[in-house]
């Protein structure tokens, strides 16, 4: 009788142990800890001012380490003004991607380091050829060759000065501002002035819109300056630029840009009211004016030629 006694109690036991809810599910509702690693990505570029996007997603500017870029694949650019490379890469943990933009081959290649290169050599290396004394050169190729390098200097430093007339960058550096920065030389730049304004109070919709609340809501830049060529010949420039914010949203999107530029006191406008980064040009005088809502470029419409002309990249300057 006890015996039985004891099997019945251990049965009722057992029911009443499964019948407490967190004994039976303690191990199914355990949380999980999902740990996320990252790598770094780094950029480099020969074309100054290049950004660096991962999955279309502006991450800075090339020549910087980039950090907290979650492992696995993904799509990396890098972008001027006028060009974009871009592809598919892995990133690994703990790990630094090495990435080089060569828009001249309208690529983005993993980059070789020096190292690699002197392991390439060395596993490729094959038995050196038979070591002649060089042939003296003769005094006159020699001047010859030294007058055609001091040419090519003289070229390039043309080049350097004269090309780029005024670059202009305009950034979103919060949700109500666009910074404005540019670079000139100031060997060939004189009388340079410039003058930033804002007026109006703004807000953004759920969307990440930025629309007026009470306006009008204008930002503006303008910059006055004289550009002095290589022969002594002068021109003035006047450029101004004005973004335009609605209250609300229209066709054509929730801004309006437009730029005035003025050339020895003859001026004209282009306006754009499109949403996306559209460049445009306009040639005047012996320029070339390419803007975009990110950017703007004033150059020297016969050095561009002559770069191209040499298989050069514009951008590169």
């Amino acid at each position: 009788m006890m015996k039985k006694f004891s099997y019945v109690t251990a049965s009722v036991l057992a029911v009443a142990l499964l019948s407490v809810p967190w004994i039976g599910k303690a191990a199914a509702e355990e949380p999980e800890m999902i740990i996320v690693k990252y790598g770094k990505v780094s950029v480099k570029s020969t074309v100054p001012d290049a950004k660096v996007y991962v999955d279309d997603v502006y991450k800075g500017s090339a020549e910087n380490v980039i950090e907290n870029i979650m492992v696995g694949e993904h799509t990396i650019s890098c972008r001027t003004e006028t060009q974009t490379v871009s592809g598919k890469f892995t990133v690994k943990k703990d790990e630094t991607l090495r990435l080089e933009a060569r828009f001249g081959e309208k690529k983005l290649v993993p980059l070789v380091t020096e190292q690699e290169k002197i392991e390439k050599v060395e596993v490729e290396k094959k038995p050196k050829p038979e070591v002649r004394a060089p042939k003296p050169e003769k005094p006159k190729k020699v001047a010859v060759e030294a007058k055609k390098e001091e040419k090519k200097n003289t070229a390039e430093e043309r080049r350097e000065l004269h090309l780029n007339i005024i670059k202009v960058f305009f950034e979103n550096s919060d949700a109500q501002a666009v910074s404005i920065s540019h670079k000139i030389n100031p060997k060939v730049i004189s009388k340079f002035t410039e003058k930033k304004s804002k007026t109006g109070t703004y807000y953004q919709t759920k969307q990440g819109l930025l629309l007026c609340d009470a306006g009008p809501c204008e930002q503006q830049w303008s910059s006055s300056f004289q550009y002095t060529d290589e022969k002594g010949v002068s021109d003035s420039f006047v450029l101004t630029w004005k973004q335009t914010v609605f209250n609300g949203i229209t066709p054509s999107g929730t801004s309006k840009w437009e730029l005035l530029y003025c050339l020895n006191n003859a001026c004209k406008t282009i306006v754009d009211t499109g949403t996306s980064d559209t460049l445009q040009s306009a040639d005047v005088g012996r320029y070339r004016i390419a803007w975009s809502k990110t950017s703007l470029v004033v150059r020297r419409l016969d050095i561009m030629k002559e770069v191209t002309d040499s298989g050069g990249v514009v951008e590169a300057y």
